[in-house]
């Protein structure tokens, strides 16, 4: 596919080494990615729910979204967000966003795939650390430090 490819030298260079393609390979990997996406969005709040639920308009949440205040992803005319970022109420509905998320969000290099911010905010960081390695939500609803969990984020290798 595009996104992935050589030039006629490094693909020489690479099956002169035994590293020839493998679209078996490229296809697991799409199929994995396409998986992680519909997990996130079968589960994801609209912005409807979301103003709703934190009790916001709608054009406050488009606000928030713009602000990289609140996670979206887009979703045909409109868009969804994750329910990661969210506390739930008795009734599932999104109640109150994460506290400090907002600015771990901020710290995160623009043009991310959702994937990869899932990723991160569901893997243990060994700066986020207390009795064991914390999610960055698992910290932030712990009391943690939201600074520190901003610092994490913007110095990850992504």
């Amino acid at each position: 596919p595009w996104a992935t490819s050589l030039t006629e030298e490094e693909a020489k260079i690479l099956d002169g080494h035994d590293f020839p393609e493998d679209r078996d390979a490229f296809l697991a990997a799409g199929t994995e990615l396409a998986g992680h996406v519909a997990h996130l969005t079968v589960g994801a709040f609209t912005g409807k729910q979301v103003a709703a639920g934190l009790g916001i308009s709608s054009s406050r949440v488009r606000h928030k979204r713009l602000a990289s205040e609140l996670w979206a992803m887009p979703a045909g005319q409109g868009w969804l967000f994750p329910r990661v970022q969210f506390e739930a109420d008795d009734k599932g509905r999104p109640h109150r966003q994460v506290r400090g998320l907002d600015h771990v969000f901020k710290a995160l290099p623009a043009g991310l795939h959702s994937v990869a911010i899932a990723g991160f905010l569901r893997t243990p960081q060994p700066d986020l650390f207390r009795d064991r390695s914390m999610t960055p939500v698992e910290w932030l609803r712990d009391g943690g430090d939201i600074d520190q969990a901003a610092t994490g984020a913007a110095n990850t290798d992504w």
